[in-house]
């Protein structure tokens, strides 16, 4: 009997054990995960900001021609992204409780998931547990 508590102390340490290894490596999996997906989204961003400023100076280059004038092209593309800017500015509260929304359905959808993938874990180690268990109690009755 002493020999299967014994043998279930060291299974809890190892299980103990490996835990704490695990979570260190889910969280320099999440850092390193976080880093790369920020460094493609700056390099990205500023890809697509540069494509965005050509396409709109091609616009209003386009514009000029098509209406013979040196100007009124620009000043339709800048009177364009004002009218942006303004309804932005105007519609603020709305746009942020919409991004608000959005996150937190993010973050619940997210944690629904690891709540999930840890109850399966769980299970796992119960049913390990238990055929451990069993194997040692046969192993006992043997003897």
């Amino acid at each position: 009997m002493l020999e299967k508590l014994e043998e279930v102390r060291e299974n809890i340490f190892r299980y103990l054990e490996a835990r704490i290894e695990l979570f260190t490596l889910e969280t320099r999996g999440k850092v390193e995960e976080g880093v790369v997906r920020a460094v493609h989204g700056v390099i990205l961003g500023f890809l697509a900001t540069i494509t965005l400023i050509f396409l709109l100076s091609l616009l209003a280059a386009f514009l000029n021609e098509l209406l013979d004038s040196r100007y009124l092209g620009f000043l339709i593309v800048a009177a364009f992204f004002l009218v942006l800017t303004i309804i932005w500015v105007v519609a603020k509260d709305s746009i942020l409780s919409m991004i608000r929304e959005m996150a937190y359905k993010s973050l619940k959808a997210s944690q629904e998931k690891k709540a999930e993938e840890k109850s399966e874990a769980v299970q796992n180690l119960m049913t390990q547990t238990r055929d451990s268990l069993n194997q040692s109690d046969q192993y006992i009755a043997r003897e």
